[in-house]
């Protein structure tokens, strides 16, 4: 199962947005394994380019009953890490969550910093198997 969320447009040094992906279910015994999550930008996106301290993080969450119960995936976008049309970028993942029917599957992006613009589009896909 891929689970995909797509971000609004964010300004630099904005408050944190966050974007619903969907809610766990493991349709035909599927799995729950996280295997792995990207992070895609459209065609026709501006490059983001990372900055060492100016920078946006980008997280992969898991929720239960509204609340937070971990994240699970995260990238900074820093030096050396670029946001570019159509070229995607491993979120590394940071935690194997147990996910449970019903659970909720988010991604929220936080400004570091003084931060750093993010254009509208960019779609993070969590695979799970």
């Amino acid at each position: 199962m891929i689970y995909t969320a797509t971000l609004p447009a964010q300004v630099a040094g904005a408050a944190d947005v966050t974007a619903l992906a969907g809610v766990y279910s493991q349709s035909f015994y599927s799995g729950d394994t996280v295997t792995d999550v990207e992070a895609i930008a459209p065609a026709g996106y501006a490059t983001v380019t990372g900055n060492a301290t100016n920078n946006v993080t980008i997280t992969v969450r898991q929720l239960r009953n509204g609340a937070l119960v971990q994240p699970f995936g995260s990238l900074t976008v820093g030096a050396g890490i670029t946001l570019a049309a159509e070229m995607p970028v491993s979120i590394p993942i940071t935690a194997q969550p147990i996910l449970l029917p019903g659970d909720v599957i988010d991604v929220q992006v936080h400004q570091n910093g003084s931060g750093q613009a993010i254009g509208a589009g960019l779609n993070v896909a969590i695979f799970i198997s």
